[in-house]
């Protein structure tokens, strides 16, 4: 019995190096930055703790920082990867009227009164967020509508 489990340990960890050398990125924030070395284990590891817990993958998206460049949005407007990348958060904040998540958004879109765009998202919710199967492009065009329409920043 201790074979099998030593032998499935073993498969394992083998099985995760290989998944974690094969994606070789601890993500965007001042984690990457400081473990570069992205195809060790450790240190991908040690890189995603570091921007999770640091919390400033968001500044970095925004700014395009922090090993967080836009070039590869093909195609994407940068708040619609933005979208896709904190849909849950994002979610959270409208619905609150503020947050982290919607004020970096915010800025995105180049709002300078962040104080007008919590409410008047939050009043829409159900235009921006009419169902679970919404795609980011069509959240990201019901704000740029909503914020419009309420002369909320755009």
């Amino acid at each position: 019995m201790k074979k099998v489990l030593a032998i499935a340990a073993l498969t394992l960890i083998a099985s995760t190096t290989v998944s974690a050398k094969a994606y070789q990125a601890q993500g965007c924030g001042l984690g990457s930055t400081l473990f570069t070395d992205g195809s060790s284990l450790i240190h991908q590891v040690l890189g995603a703790t570091t921007n999770g817990s640091c919390g400033n993958a968001t500044f970095g998206m925004t700014s395009g920082t922090s090993n967080c460049e836009l070039e590869a949005l093909k195609g994407k407007r940068a708040q619609t990867v933005f979208i896709e990348a904190n849909r849950v958060a994002l979610s959270n904040d409208i619905a609150r009227g503020n947050g982290d998540t919607l004020a970096s958004l915010a800025r995105m879109y180049g709002c300078t009164n962040i104080s007008n765009v919590g409410p008047a998202l939050q009043k829409n919710y159900n235009v921006v967020f009419p169902s679970t199967e919404v795609s980011a492009s069509q959240i990201d065009t019901s704000i740029v509508s909503v914020l419009r329409s309420e002369k909320a920043c755009i």
